[in-house]
């Protein structure tokens, strides 16, 4: 069976993904702006860069499992996989969302990771490609430290491959300039509303708002920031200086 190229499956995501979000962006935006609005491109260079870089830290990530059992001289590789399919994808989601909790607030909290994380948070306009400014940095090391415990347990791959349409889908949507009212749910599920005040550069909501998909962990450690009605921060991004560019802003961490 022959692979899809990586350039088509980039070519294909990107479309698709754009398709969905812009329309739904053009319907229920939370601001009046341009489409391609300001680092637009720089974001279609991290989209491209990200998907590559996704592969590596996925290989990466395997590598170490590999090597880890064969050093340990642990054979059951597929643990998880005789539980139903239902149990094994929730298991997914809370083990990955207390990773990601974990690495995410770290990177807020390291000063020598936020420097690479900043990047991510440098757009001072929010829609669903900034989902993807993410240096490889902060994506290699990100996607290992969720990878790894998740896929060490050798869950099935039907879970495995719905927690991944779910993990592609929510980051965008969260990232997206949309206004989606969840009513209660939201203190249950992150919601662009819940990831917006992640970026925003208002102090109060500095260092809030880290979990990926479940508000729990949030709820856990005392980091929840949600306002009483559905309102929605005024301006996004961060004080340090961050440059613009592409290549700028992949090297600006190292100066």
């Amino acid at each position: 069976m022959v692979s899809t190229p990586i350039y088509v499956q980039i070519i294909v995501g990107f479309v698709l993904f754009a398709a969905i979000f812009v329309t739904l962006e053009r319907r229920r935006p939370v601001k009046r702006q341009r489409t391609f609005r300001r680092g637009w491109l720089t974001d279609i260079n991290y989209f491209v860069l990200g998907c590559l870089t996704g592969q590596f830290s996925g290989a990466a990530s395997l590598a170490v499992i590999l090597f880890v059992r064969q050093a340990a001289g642990w054979h059951h590789s597929a643990m998880a996989s005789h539980q139903p399919g239902w149990l094994q994808f929730l298991e997914i989601l809370l083990l990955f969302d207390f990773m990601g909790y974990v690495c995410h607030r770290a990177m807020h909290k390291i000063p020598w990771l936020w420097r690479f994380h900043r990047i991510h948070h440098s757009s001072q306009e929010m829609d669903w490609l900034v989902n993807v400014r993410v240096h490889p940095v902060d994506k290699i090391l990100s996607d290992c430290l969720q990878l790894i415990p998740t896929l060490c347990l050798g869950f099935s791959t039907l879970p495995l491959l719905a927690f991944t349409v779910l993990l592609g889908v929510q980051g965008f949507l969260n990232h997206a300039n949309l206004r989606a009212d969840y009513g209660p749910l939201r203190w249950i599920v992150v919601s662009p509303q819940f990831h917006h005040w992640h970026h925003s550069n208002d102090s109060k909501a500095y260092d809030k708002n880290f979990a990926p998909h479940l508000v729990l962990f949030d709820l856990l450690f005392g980091t929840a920031q949600l306002p009483p009605s559905n309102a929605m921060p005024v301006s996004y991004g961060v004080t340090d200086e961050v440059p613009d560019g592409f290549l700028n802003q992949l090297i600006h961490p190292f100066r």
